[in-house]
């Protein structure tokens, strides 16, 4: 996995599983099987009786490699790497093409191997045909790129006809190009269900058309709906000379982020993620940051669902325009009409248009949208706050892991954050989990991160994330 922290220690993606005791999450309406409880190694389980299958090699094919193995599996199998795998890289001379309708395939719980292709693969990494589930789990994807010249180019390194569920895995430095006048979907991962991480990561992807056409979901874009638990989406992009919408993903589908960071995506239009369904499908955000993101039109997220943000923090996002459609536009979130709900929650220090970042919009939606909620702290905002918002300037801290693998903004001491939020039910523990606890003191902070006095971060890390790689 490629780091996206310059100048300092890298955490690897590995490292997540040190934290899987980060406490209990809520579920809802777009919750997957592949979310089920959790076999004793720590993956998502396959059916009873399923057959396991193993491979030996890293080659690109032939007897041990992994094509030979899903090639000899049925749907429902699983495909794992062999205990005594010692190599680390597959590049694949063509794409892996499978039509089970559920597999399962695995690396070997240390983030390996990697799956790469070679320079001229431009078909994809992953493409599984079947209409079910691929859980894909403790493996690297690199560097896959879908390019194509006659309809839209989707999933760089992975497209999924069904669900697609990625858990203590990362996709970095994927792209989908539509070539000439076609388009872009999904850089890293494309699924026509619902796409779920746990304790992964997505980053340094991109969606593009090289004549101009519209790109979507730099990172990801999954048509059923979105679902990231403990999870990183940073550094995605769409990039092209059109619209493009939702640098770290797109889902017209519902959206359940819990525990998570949107970190430096961009885009045109949403440069954190573009979440559009219709208008009665909930999206929940809990315990979770969107901070680096930008756009030409609201730089951190657009929500047209009945939207519910619970102890997240929203900041430093830019939107280039202030405005669209003679609509004010907001540079951390832009919410659809509905009534919608956001609690012990920070959207302050972003900056959209020419203002600065003390007088900028935060919050803007448009008409017909209503907004509920307390302990919150929201400055610039186009819609009526609940009685008791703080409005004033934040003094968050600059991004960094925070003695965590998914970043957040620490408080000061003296922020007037501190001590004046609420804990959502169930949460034991703050964005960072275990052994960071939600409530602190004599009060719970408003907020992704909770302030302890007592605490004292020993790793030596304490930079602000960077930019994609390269």
């Amino acid at each position: 996995m490629k780091s996206l922290i310059k100048g300092s220690r890298r955490l690897p993606l590995a490292s997540l599983i040190l934290v899987a005791l980060a406490g209990p999450t809520t579920t809802s309406s777009v919750a997957s099987a592949a979310t089920s409880a959790l076999d004793t190694s720590g993956a998502w389980p396959t059916a009873p009786g399923a057959t396991v299958r193993f491979y030996t090699n890293c080659d690109d094919d032939g007897l041990g490699s992994l094509r030979q193995a899903i090639s000899a599996s049925a749907s429902g199998d699983s495909v794992r790497a062999s205990p005594t795998l010692s190599c680390s890289t597959i590049t694949l001379q063509t794409p892996l093409i499978f039509g089970q309708q559920d597999l399962d395939i695995r690396g070997n719980g240390k983030g390996r191997p990697t799956i790469t292709a070679a320079a001229t693969v431009t078909d994809g990494l992953i493409r599984h045909l079947g209409a079910g589930q691929l859980n894909l789990q403790f493996l690297s994807l690199e560097g896959g790129r879908k390019y194509k010249d006659d309809g839209q180019a989707k999933g760089g390194c992975v497209y999924g006809a069904g669900n697609v569920g990625l858990n203590v895995t990362s996709v970095s430095g994927c792209t989908a190009k539509g070539v000439g006048f076609q388009q872009g979907i999904g850089g890293g991962v494309f699924s026509q269900g619902l796409t779920s991480l746990r304790l992964s990561e997505v980053s340094g992807n991109v969606a593009t058309s090289s004549g101009g056409a519209y790109a979507s979901g730099g990172g990801m874009y999954a048509v059923g709906g979105v679902t990231l638990d403990r999870s990183v989406i940073a550094g995605n992009a769409t990039d092209t000379t059109g619209n493009s919408w939702g640098g770290g993903f797109t889902t017209p589908g519902g959206a359940q982020i819990v525990n998570s960071a949107l970190i430096n995506n961009s885009a045109r239009v949403s440069g954190g993620a573009h979440i559009h369904p219709p208008s009665a499908t909930p999206i929940s955000i809990i315990n979770t940051t969107i901070s680096g993101n930008s756009a030409t039109r609201v730089g951190g997220l657009t929500c047209v669902g009945t939207t519910t943000i619970l102890s997240s923090t929203i900041s430093n996002n830019t939107s280039q325009d202030g405005s669209s459609g003679g609509r004010i536009i907001g540079g951390g979130l832009d919410l659809g009409a509905g009534n919608h709900v956001i609690a012990s929650t920070i959207i302050t220090g972003n900056y959209a248009g020419g203002e600065g970042f003390a007088t900028s919009i935060n919050l803007s939606s448009s008409t017909g949208a209503t907004l509920a909620g307390d302990h919150d702290h929201i400055s610039g905002s186009t819609l009526a706050l609940p009685n008791g918002t703080i409005t004033t300037a934040s003094q968050l801290l600059p991004l960094a892991l925070n003695g965590s693998s998914r970043p957040t903004h620490a408080l000061s001491p003296t922020d007037l954050d501190v001590d004046a939020g609420v804990a959502p039910v169930g949460q034991t523990y703050d964005q960072r989990g275990f052994p960071f606890l939600r409530s602190v003191g004599p009060g719970t902070d408003i907020g992704a991160y909770e302030y302890d006095p007592d605490y004292i971060f020993r790793d030596g890390f304490d930079t602000a994330f960077g930019g994609p790689p390269g």
